[in-house]
């Protein structure tokens, strides 16, 4: 009878390539996510002269709140100039994990502070202002599925792309 060593051996074998992997995937998904933030942050001094949207995050209020929706006031409590990277719209999952029933708009946009991200606007909070995105919601982080093709390449590269068609497209339009 063989006894165990053999199987032992195997097992570590196996127990190191798992470990490799693992800490292969984290080093990789650091370095991605090291490229993104690098490319924000370049992509805002790039946009920086152009355009003039602003986005406003707001939370309910009791009292006083210069925005309202369906009789309940909201109150600003952030404000920063943002740059509108994809137009998006969809239903969002609430904190139960189940999509919501409205459908809202959802771009994704880059704030001056060199955040970026998927951004659920409230459809009915007024006043609606011309270049100004109201949401209430925390936004989805930065993502490869935040993009409609998640089949092209890794979060740097679609960012990247991403990134340079709203560059040229503030450009152009010399907002």
């Amino acid at each position: 009878m063989g006894g165990l060593d053999d199987e032992i051996r195997a097992a570590r074998a196996r127990a190191d390539s798992w470990a490799n992997a693992d800490q292969r995937r984290a080093e990789r998904e650091q370095g991605e996510a090291a490229e993104v933030q690098r490319l924000l942050a370049e992509a805002v001094e790039r946009l920086r002269p152009y355009g003039s949207e602003v986005f406003v995050q707001v939370k309910p209020a009791l009292f006083r709140g210069e925005y309202t929706a369906n009789g309940q006031r909201f109150r600003q409590v952030a404000r920063q100039r943002c740059w509108k990277l994809s137009r998006l719209s969809g239903r969002r999952r609430g904190e139960d994990g189940q999509l919501e029933d409205d459908w809202m708009e959802s771009p994704i946009l880059l704030l001056a502070d060199g955040t970026a991200g998927r951004f659920w606007l409230d459809n009915d909070i007024s006043p609606q202002r011309e270049g100004e995105y109201v949401s209430s919601y925390a936004p989805d982080p930065l993502t490869k599925g935040s993009f409609l093709d998640t089949s092209n390449g890794d979060l740097p590269s679609q960012l990247k792309r991403r990134l340079g068609e709203a560059i040229v497209s503030y450009e152009r339009a010399g907002r």
